[in-house]
């Protein structure tokens, strides 16, 4: 029995006891009369029921009042969920077009080839034909003359008089005489064979299965969240980074990129013009540059801050950098002190706690008088693009990155910077996020650097003068699409390891093609070395594994695969071989080292994620010198570590001078020199190294 109806009906509804309900007992949830609030619910809680019916039309009145409330957040969210499917039917559309367009377009390439052959073929035949039909004509007409002749004497010679039988010989016997002595030689002039002959289509086969594939995740906004030290507060100038992770509806990390990340990044104080997002994918207006290449991971660091494209009185425009595992990195920089608002946006909808308030500060005052060699002189070279700074040109320091603290650096190596060469650019001797740099011992000595986003290999001496510039932009033989990793063999070739056009080109000293290796088992190779026997050792950072190959291309050993394991990686870079034909891998994601002997066997792994020493923030380039002691560049931290053969640590390089902004690559020449790919400054740098 409602209590509405208990309320309206109060002399009519009587229980047994003859009594008319009055009250209401809230332990039973039921209207009861007074005898009863005496006897059987005297301990209990009871009000008169006119009370209790206006308390509960209140309750319900605010019951119904919440529910209305929620109601346009669910018919959004039925629209919204209405559009992504629409949106989800167009997309599936979409991508069937392209489907169908690209299996089109080899089917007309083959359709092309299968033409091409049956012209060879009929261009053959018809050229022995030919030569045959000139030799029958011949051969016929040869019997064809000696039948009509024999004929004509053998009837001359039983009808003629004798006198006329003379006359025959003399007029026939000379034509009868050049028919036999005439060189006709009765063996065919061509042949019958006429062929296809398949080859060898197994790699075209393989090439064929794995033609394209199907991207998908299932972040969504909500669920989805950013993190970082640069959320709350940047230094003017300097780059900030933060990371979004995103997550599916159940709260589950998603592992698989490729999602439309969008940002922007405005001012809030003294309010500034919005600047256009710029994401890993996005279509959406605003958007004027093309996505930065995913490092699939990857290439890190490629959010340059370049003051080319970042005034330093406006905030930069962020790049969001896909790694390929479910996160992203968004790096900007502020131009000014100020407040600043981060918008993350995932699928076009705010991520969770978007968007944030960031304060930007000037440097430390000890910085100030340095601060602004951030930014990199952009005057062009008289001689040549390439941009040269000693040592000698330098006049301030600056702090090393707000990432490492001097409290815990408590064993320096009294180095510094001898050498910065390069700046962003297309030009000869500049960069645009240069990845793997390599020593060759060739000329007294060359410095190869893999120019990934300009897509060319660049050489310089060690005084750091352009030499040299190869490599063609395309997916063909011989060609470049995005070098990461470059190493020298013992006769001086350059071995270049590609990541977009997953296979290891092999150059000239001149930079002429010689080869390709690894086509076909590589599934995006980063780093590259080669050991004391000129086996070449590619770190395959999409398939998460090393590769063994011989300069022939025969795969040797091929070790580990995705995870956290002993024997695995997440996203590992680059390679390093010691004395003992031991390698060491930069394990990126998993922050740390792992050490392997030549036959792929694990033996032992240092560090960690964090900032300490010892401690690493996705580890990149590597480097092992004549002791067998490590130096590993520590990208996140922006710094370079010493450790022993063992992994302990021992020191670190000095790199206050002028910072490191994301390192990748490392090389050391045999005098004791230290050659860093500076990818966030879009240079490399040459530091001493006291062994």
């Amino acid at each position: 029995m409602s209590l509405v109806t208990a309320n309206n009906n109060l002399n009519h509804h009587v229980f047994d006891c003859g009594q008319t309900l009055r009250f209401y007992c809230r332990d039973c949830e039921t209207a009861v009369c007074s005898s009863c609030t005496d006897i059987e619910h005297r301990t209990h809680n009871t009000l008169h029921l006119t009370d209790a019916v206006d308390e509960h039309r209140t309750a319900m009145h605010q019951l119904i009042h919440r529910v209305t409330m929620q109601l346009p957040c669910m018919k959004k969210s039925i629209s919204d969920i209405e559009g992504v499917c629409v949106s989800l039917r167009e997309s599936r559309v979409r991508a069937e077009g392209e489907v169908r367009q690209c299996f089109t377009s080899l089917h007309h390439l083959l359709d092309q080839r299968q033409t091409q052959l049956i012209n060879a073929l009929n261009t053959v035949e018809s050229e022995k034909q030919r030569t045959l039909g000139t030799q029958l004509e011949e051969l016929e007409g040869w019997v064809q003359g000696v039948e009509s002749g024999c004929e004509f004497v053998e009837a001359a010679l039983t009808q003629c008089p004798a006198m006329e039988v003379v006359l025959v010989r003399k007029q026939l016997g000379e034509r009868l005489m050049d028919y036999a002595n005439m060189n006709v030689p009765p063996a065919p002039h061509q042949n019958s064979h006429i062929k296809f002959v398949v080859g060898n289509t197994d790699p075209l086969k393989t090439a064929f299965q794995n033609i394209g594939n199907i991207e998908s995740n299932s972040a969504v906004p909500h669920q989805s969240s950013v993190t970082g030290e640069s959320l709350r507060q940047v230094c003017v100038g300097r780059g900030g980074t933060v990371t979004v992770m995103t997550r599916d509806y159940r709260g589950d990390k998603c592992v698989s990129g490729g999602g439309d990340v969008t940002a922007a990044f405005t001012r809030t104080t003294n309010s500034h013009p919005s600047l256009p997002r710029h994401g890993s994918t996005s279509p959406r207006p605003t958007s004027t540059s093309p996505r930065p290449s995913p490092l699939s991971s990857t290439s890190p660091r490629s959010n340059s801050r370049s003051p080319s494209t970042t005034p330093r009185d406006d905030p930069s425009t962020p790049q969001v950098l896909d790694l390929n595992n479910g996160t992203y990195e968004i790096g900007f920089v502020a131009g000014t002190e100020g407040t600043y608002s981060l918008e993350v946006l995932l699928y076009g909808q705010a991520v969770n706690g978007s968007p944030f308030t960031i304060t930007a500060i000037q440097p430390p005052e000890e910085d100030s008088a340095s601060s602004h060699r951030s930014i990199p002189n952009m005057s062009r070279q008289t001689s040549h693009s390439t941009q040269v700074t000693s040592r000698a040109s330098r006049t301030s320091r600056r702090p090393m990155s707000h990432r490492s603290s001097c409290s815990r650096r408590t064993n320096p190596i009294e180095d510094d910077m001898l050498l910065r060469v390069g700046r962003r650019g297309r030009n000869r001797g500049e960069f645009v996020n240069p990845q793997g740099i390599a020593y060759n011992s060739i000329k007294d000595g060359r410095i190869a650097v893999a120019d990934s986003n300009n897509q060319c290999i660049q050489v310089f001496t060690l005084s750091g003068e352009c030499k040299l510039r190869f490599g063609v932009r395309g997916r063909g033989t011989g060609q470049m699409q995005r070098p990461t990793g470059v190493s020298a063999l013992p006769n001086g070739n350059y071995v270049v390891a590609d990541y977009e056009n997953k296979w290891v080109s092999i150059f000239e000293p001149s930079g002429k093609y010689v080869t390709r290796i690894g086509n076909g088992k590589l599934l995006g190779p980063k780093g590259v070395c080669v050991d004391h026997n000129g086996h070449i050792i590619v770190v395959d950072n999409k398939a998460s594994c090393v590769c063994v190959f011989q300069q022939s291309g025969k795969l040797l050993t091929k070790f580990g695969n995705r995870g956290t394991d002993d024997y695995q990686f997440a996203g590992p870079h680059f390679a390093a071989v010691n004395s003992r034909g031991h390698i060491a891998i930069t394990d990126f994601h998993n922050h740390c080292v792992k050490v392997f002997d030549s036959d792929g066997e694990f033996m032992f792994t240092f560090g960690s994620s964090g900032e300490g020493n010892g401690q690493f923030n996705a580890p990149t380039g590597i480097a092992i010198d004549a002791y067998d002691n490590i130096i590993v560049a520590d990208w996140g931290n922006s710094r370079i570590q010493v450790f022993d053969g063992q992994g302990s640590f021992l020191s670190y390089v000095n790199t206050l001078a002028d910072p490191l902004y994301g390192p990748q690559g490392m090389t050391l020449t045999p005098d004791g020199q230290i050659f860093v790919a500076d990818s966030g400054n879009h240079c490399f740098k040459v530091y001493k190294y006291l062994q």
